[in-house]
């Protein structure tokens, strides 16, 4: 009998197309289109200072590696590699047009047309979960987002609060969620005051935007929406928790996300572990003790956040095979496979 699917709840597959030309400065997303300079910079960027002290410049580095390969099929390729056959993998677009950092090579319709072709080939139809980027300050985004679905079969939506704007949006809640609902499909919402934030903003007005506490009007007003905060709060948030004394007037995103869902008022609140966990030997200890509580147990979603991680010595492979023998089999194929199931409901 073979062995019950993997579910990687969170990666990206878009390429520097998809990527506005001010994301780095100095005209850097066009000059790393030149192969000997693009490798200077990504290794320039590795070595500025250690993983632990500097996330964003190693979140460069991945950018650089894997946004400037051919296509979202050679990325897909990549990932696919490292997991067992049959691993399924939802997939998030990125819309950074926005965001305030200039104009992009391809826009999100694209990204999304190729992603839709993928996901209904031969080849990937049976392990590619597409999920549509909305971006609620576009214009028609509800009409967008019908045609996603129905024609194209995607699975879930993506939203990226600290590009500009609060996951309680009047289009997502007038449109957007309602639709969702409808539709019985589940969103995943990025949720680290880290990775990309809009230029228009000061930085914490932006990073403040993904705040997890964000979510209880979206959680009071569609109790039945599936929402899953990306990241669990963030890898400075964790750092943040062990490091640093407990702050009641400022709790950590991953002292509210547990609060949200120990309350017992929002029960279709999750978290997925993306790039977070790959802090490994700081962060795994923590998660398996907040995987003690029961109900926390059956909220959490295996990710790794392909491609953010790709520049890191520690490779996905390597990363799953280790974070399956820290937790035991229990807990693993928990958050790997019943909990994507109970999410994503497909």
């Amino acid at each position: 009998m073979p062995e019950k699917a993997i579910y990687n709840c969170h990666n990206h597959i878009f390429t520097h197309e998809n990527v506005p030309n001010g994301y780095f400065p100095f005209f850097l997303v066009q000059a790393a289109r030149i192969a000997p300079f693009r490798w200077a910079l990504k290794n320039t960027m590795k070595a500025i200072v250690p993983f632990s002290k500097n996330d964003k410049a190693h979140r460069y580095a991945a950018f650089i590696n894997a946004t400037y390969r051919k296509s979202q099929e050679e990325n897909l390729q990549v990932l696919i590699s490292y997991y067992p056959r049959g691993t399924k993998f939802i997939i998030l677009p990125m819309d950074m047009s926005c965001m305030g950092a200039g104009k992009v090579k391809e826009d999100i319709d694209p990204q999304h047309a190729e992603l839709a072709r993928l996901s209904k080939s031969e080849i990937y139809r049976d392990i590619l979960i597409p999920f549509a980027h909305i971006e609620p300050r576009r214009p028609n985004a509800l009409g967008r987002l019908k045609k996603l679905v129905e024609d194209d079969g995607f699975k879930g939506v993506k939203i990226y609060p600290t590009l500009g704007y609060r996951p309680d949006h009047d289009v997502l809640m007038n449109d957007i969620y309602p639709y969702m609902v409808e539709k019985n499909i589940p969103l995943l919402a990025h949720c680290s005051p880290g990775s990309v934030n809009s230029k228009d903003l000061p930085i914490e007005e932006a990073r403040s935007l993904a705040d997890p506490f964000n979510y209880k009007r979206v959680l009071k007003k569609f109790p039945q929406l599936r929402i899953c905060l990306g990241h669990f709060g963030g890898i400075g948030e964790w750092r943040r928790h062990l490091n640093e004394g407990r702050a009641i007037e400022n709790p950590t995103w991953l002292t509210k996300i547990v609060e949200m869902m120990e309350g017992g008022e929002y029960e279709n609140l999750y978290a997925d572990i993306s790039y977070t966990i790959f802090n490994f030997q700081e962060n795994v200890p923590l998660l398996k003790i907040l995987l003690e509580n029961p109900v926390i147990q059956s909220k959490v979603l295996f990710g790794s956040d392909f491609y953010m991680v790709e520049s890191e010595k520690y490779s996905e492979k390597r990363f799953s095979t280790d974070l399956r023998f820290a937790l035991g089999e229990h807990l693993f194929w928990k958050i790997a496979n019943e909990n994507p199931i109970n999410y994503l409901r497909l």
